[in-house]
């Protein structure tokens, strides 16, 4: 889980500093987040305020954070603040502090041309995602799973997720990994989303059924209750790879 969300940072830093040419939080706001001065023309005026206020939000949790490793006296920020020829903690700082939520929170308020440019950098599937909010969905989805596992709360019925998965959601894995349906109500659709992040991200085949082969030993005892899309033998065929 950790390499996902670390290559996801990457991927949209790399993606937001290439199109704003830019290391400035500020010009990030300015040019990358939807406000209220670059809503598309025709957008009502309570969306415009609602893109706004989501802003103002962002900039608040994003000061919260390096507030908090400010406190917590992280080398990643006070590198920044205890040296007086710097005024300003670059994005790239900032992304390395950001919790997998605040993450989440930043990539939906990305305007809809810049969640474009970052889906497409990560190589997912568009087709169903008109609004282009599988980018954020996917991981808060994610999030939910690994803060659950590192409550050591229930996981296998997915009573964790805080989010009703949408259609796009669920269309797009079941398009990509050639599944009959996913509805996110078993950990092993779960599983799935991770092998789905793990091919965009070219794992190798090996190291992609090691981490199924991983899973079917945990759940083995329960596979006769399992979902269909649970079974590692399944998803491996699918992804075209051989025991």
């Amino acid at each position: 889980m950790m390499f996902i969300e670390t290559a996801l940072k990457n991927i949209a830093l790399n993606t937001i500093m290439t199109e704003i040419d830019s290391s400035s939080v500020y010009d990030m706001y300015d040019k990358a987040i939807s406000s209220y001065k670059n809503a598309p023309a025709g957008t009502r005026e309570d969306i415009k305020k609602k893109y706004q206020n989501n802003k103002l939000n962002l900039q608040g949790s994003i000061q919260n954070a390096i507030a908090a490793a400010y406190r917590k006296e992280n080398p990643k920020i006070t590198h920044f603040y205890n040296n007086v020829n710097y005024n300003e903690v670059p994005i790239w700082a900032i992304f390395e502090i950001l919790t997998m939520g605040d993450f989440g929170y930043l990539l939906s308020c990305l305007t809809i041309d810049m969640r474009e440019k970052v889906s497409r950098s990560i190589g997912i599937n568009l087709s169903s995602d008109t609004y282009r909010e599988l980018l954020y969905k996917y991981v808060y989805a994610l999030k939910d799973l690994r803060n659950a596992i590192a409550h050591n709360d229930v996981v296998y019925d997915t009573r964790f997720k805080k989010m009703d998965p949408s259609r796009p959601m669920k269309q797009c894995l079941i398009l990509e990994m050639g599944m009959p349906y996913i509805n996110f109500k078993t950990i092993g659709d779960y599983i799935i989303l991770i092998c789905y992040y793990l091919i965009l991200l070219k794992v190798s085949k090996t190291e992609i059924k090691s981490f199924i082969r991983e899973f079917e030993k945990i759940t083995r005892e329960y596979e006769a209750s399992v979902n269909p899309n649970v079974s590692a033998i399944t998803i491996c065929h699918r992804m075209d790879i051989d025991f």
